[in-house]
């Protein structure tokens, strides 16, 4: 039996809402009511500023002498209460939902990279022959760098030194390095993928190409070359195991941001 038009959009507008209620239920729920969330998360998750969370309770956790100041988290039913009485229950639902599209577009663009990755590893495997596919797979990422290549990963590992230092509390500060005119071969030879010129096997996210990638593969190295020390503070340094690479290709923008820890005194 055909159902007339007007019973058909009764009947998606009620699934929408049921998925509505079920996205804010999640939301409300992900949490026991005196969970704890940090900054960061409650203003990302729950919508809100720094002005929202000025009045709330929290506790302090962490902090101390090389470690920076302490992380403030926040109860999860308080921040639940300040969202919905700031946006109203429907809009944290509007916002809700256009996160979820995001999220679903974003795994979308990952399920397509992640098969462009598998054509590209079947092109490589069955163009090599048996015993040069073997040498291949025990190289790592580096070793087939072009000299260029080779170049940019030392540069890019003194500049990370060179930047390296300390906040006012005394922690390790964050370093950011920029690097122009970078052509998309040489940023998929930075991470791993040098025969992906196309960039298919990478998610863009708006403008950019962002990666999550291993210090010491992206630097070409040991991760013993990945310390500093600082004699006047008697303090040494480590680059942190990751650091995030992201490309902009329509201006050429390579940039690389890291975090460092304290790893001897």
């Amino acid at each position: 039996m055909t159902l007339p038009t007007g019973s058909r959009k009764n009947e998606q507008a009620g699934a929408a809402a049921a998925f509505a209620g079920d996205l804010f239920d999640d939301w409300v729920n992900e949490l026991e009511p005196h969970g704890m969330v940090s900054t960061k998360e409650a203003k990302k998750e729950y919508f809100l500023t720094t002005a929202d969370l000025a009045t709330l309770f929290y506790e302090s956790y962490g902090g101390g002498i090389g470690c920076g100041p302490p992380m403030k988290c926040y109860v999860h039913k308080d921040l639940v209460a300040t969202s919905v009485r700031k946006h109203g229950r429907a809009g944290v639902v509007k916002k809700l939902e256009a996160r979820h599209k995001r999220e679903e577009k974003k795994r979308k663009k990952e399920e397509e990279a992640e098969q462009a990755r598998k054509r590209l590893k079947t092109i490589t495997n069955t163009s090599a022959d048996g015993a040069a596919a073997a040498t291949a797979t025990t190289k790592t990422a580096s070793a087939s760098d072009t000299q260029e290549v080779k170049n940019l990963r030392k540069g890019l590992l003194k500049m990370a030194k060179r930047n390296m230092g300390f906040q006012m509390s005394g922690a390790p500060k964050n370093w950011r390095i920029e690097v122009p005119g970078t052509s998309k071969a040489t940023f998929a030879a930075l991470v791993g993928q040098p025969t992906d010129v196309d960039l298919d096997s990478f998610v863009k996210k708006g403008a950019y190409y962002t990666e999550q990638y291993e210090a010491f593969k992206l630097f070409g190295t040991d991760e013993a070359q990945l310390i500093k020390d600082f004699n006047r503070e008697g303090v040494t340094q480590e680059i942190g195991s990751t650091v995030t690479v992201r490309y902009k290709p329509s201006t050429m923008e390579l940039s690389v941001n890291g975090h460092a820890e304290i790893c001897g005194w």
